[in-house]
């Protein structure tokens, strides 16, 4: 038995075993290197970072540690700094897997003089929502997905048992590609539909207007203009608008409406194929489809790699009709007595308190519409107004807020603040192990330079 231990303790022990974890360790991490420039960070945490490849290299460098300390047992003196540094990496890992199961690391997003008190992180969550005879709607289903590695098909779809009945998810896109289109459809589940065109000697823009079922009205926000889509008395209040209604014989009715001024300026009824004048900087309207009852229907393609307009979807399929869901979007089933929403998202975390944006300020280069600082001042519980800029993070009940970015109009106004957040319960652990590391090496180093200067003493 003693000898298997010593056996053991020699293999786990041995510099063969600490050149093979050094070895993969590098691999692994130029793999996932190679996977974030060529796809991106979610992917490379996916598929090599978050793997059992890498998982098991750092065990194995954990127990290499461990059994070379063991192997110097007893320890003297000398052995401190090695001792101390061995003994810190291994607290820093530990720190680390800390963080990695316990942490929270995500972005919340304020319009200027709205509250928040959501964090949004990448993990993905599916909610169904049910609303019975116009009721309000709610939450029958709830869990947290991950199709990336397991993603359903037909032969095993993705279950929600509604009571007798069931949702179904058959297909998933990592990378999707998503196309928006407008059928006729039934009157109850249906909503105006037009595709306009608007030019000039400068523009030329074609873009498809949505009104959707029960709501009265859309506003549709296109560079310093509006257009508003509704089914009732509108009433202007500023800028430059124009406001359409559908009225009888596939015509809608539309009042045109100067900001300089406030005045109306221009009205009239258009049908399909027919234009008009606005009377803004020359810009002409045309009408190029109008679909009274039209239903809106999203499609995805597969695509190998991201760019900026991808993002992940799911095929849903409920009592014989099917949908697509992007990611952070809704869906509606219509039943005889009830209408189900399916919710595909990242999941949000309550943080336990509302924060509002107050103001938001942004330095721009001199001369350049570039920004060259911003911040944001949010109101917070028990704090009152605290200024949270790039340089300058907010720390409250153990969270972290960070100055990310922000969202901005078409004029290049600030409209929104971004900030990261960020939960680390594994940081202190990690801070310890850094210092035992750091400590480790010093005293390695000085004993070395003490040993160096005994044998130049003994050699003089």
């Amino acid at each position: 038995m003693k000898l298997m231990l010593e056996k053991m303790i020699r293999q786990f022990s041995s510099l063969k075993l600490a050149v093979f974890v050094i070895t993969a360790l590098g691999i692994v991490s130029a793999i996932g290197t190679i996977y974030e420039a060529k796809y991106d960070a979610q992917y490379a945490q996916k598929v090599v970072y978050q793997s059992i490849y890498m998982k098991s290299v750092l065990a194995l460098l954990c127990i290499n540690l461990i059994f070379v300390m063991v192997d110097r047992w007893p320890w003297k003196k000398h052995h401190t700094g090695f001792i101390l540094a061995h003994i810190g990496i291994i607290v820093t890992l530990i720190g680390a897997l800390i963080t990695e199961k316990l942490g929270v690391d995500g972005s919340m997003v304020f319009p200027i003089g709205q509250a928040n008190r959501f964090v949004t992180v990448s993990e993905q969550e599916i909610n169904v929502f049910s609303s019975f005879a116009n009721g309000k709607p709610t939450r029958v289903f709830s869990s947290p997905v991950d199709f990336f590695k397991k993603p359903p098909n037909e032969q095993k779809p993705f279950l929600i048992q509604l009571g007798a009945e069931q949702m179904k998810v058959t297909k998933y896109f990592h990378y999707a590609l998503g196309k928006e289109e407008f059928v006729a459809g039934n009157k109850l589940n249906a909503g105006p539909a037009l595709r306009i065109q608007l030019q000039n000697q400068f523009i030329n823009m074609t873009q498809w207007l949505y009104k959707a079922p029960g709501k009265a009205q859309e506003i549709i926000t296109l560079g310093p203009a509006k257009i508003v889509i509704h089914d009732c008395d509108f009433k202007y209040s500023e800028g430059n608008v124009m406001s359409l209604r559908p009225i009888a014989n596939h015509k809608l009715s539309y009042d045109v409406y100067l900001g300089r001024t406030k005045k109306k300026i221009k009205s009239g009824t258009i049908a399909a194929g027919d234009s008009f004048d606005t009377g803004w900087m020359g810009i002409t309207m045309r009408l190029l489809k109008y679909i009274p009852n039209a239903e809106r229907r999203i499609s995805f393609a597969e695509r190998q790699k991201p760019n900026p307009r991808t993002r992940s979807a799911l095929l849903v399929e409920y009592n014989g009709q099917k949908q697509w869901v992007g990611l952070n979007s809704v869906i509606k089933f219509f039943d005889n007595d009830k209408v189900n929403y399916f919710s595909y998202g990242n999941r949000r975390i309550d943080i336990g308190f509302e924060m509002q944006l107050k103001n938001f300020n942004v330095g721009r280069y001199q001369g350049t519409n570039r920004a060259m600082s911003y911040e944001s001042v949010v109101e917070v519980p028990e704090l009152g107004q605290v200024v949270i800029s790039m340089n300058n993070p907010l720390k409250h009940n153990d969270l972290t807020f960070y100055q990310a970015s922000f969202e901005q109009d078409e004029r290049g106004q600030p409209v929104s603040s971004v900030l990261s957040v960020n939960k680390d319960p594994g940081r202190a652990i990690k801070y310890i192990g850094s210092f035992l590391i750091v400590l480790g090496s010093i005293v390695l180093f000085y004993d070395r330079r003490m040993k160096i200067l005994d044998l130049l003493k003994k050699g003089a």
